[in-house]
């Protein structure tokens, strides 16, 4: 199961893997098991979606750096 927000998807603490499974089918929730089928790492679904949200928030502040260092692209469109 590859667990991702848009193109952002969640990774392996381990081995930077992007597949998981669950250990116990039924309802996903928060708190559920998964492991990674590439090492077998076992982690919750909680800590894969902490994970996505880590690396949104680094995208955006990278974003945010770059047009700091950068400055302005133009003029502000009139209206």
């Amino acid at each position: 199961m590859l667990v991702s927000v848009g193109d952002i998807s969640a990774r392996c603490k381990g081995c930077g893997g992007t597949d998981f499974k669950v250990l116990k089918p039924g309802t996903l929730r928060l708190t559920s098991m998964t492991t990674c089928t590439g090492c077998d790492r076992v982690t919750t679904y909680l800590d894969l979606l902490d994970d996505i949200g880590d690396q949104a928030m680094s995208r955006a502040n990278e974003s945010l750096a770059n047009l700091k260092r950068n400055g302005r692209r133009g003029p502000k469109p009139k209206k």
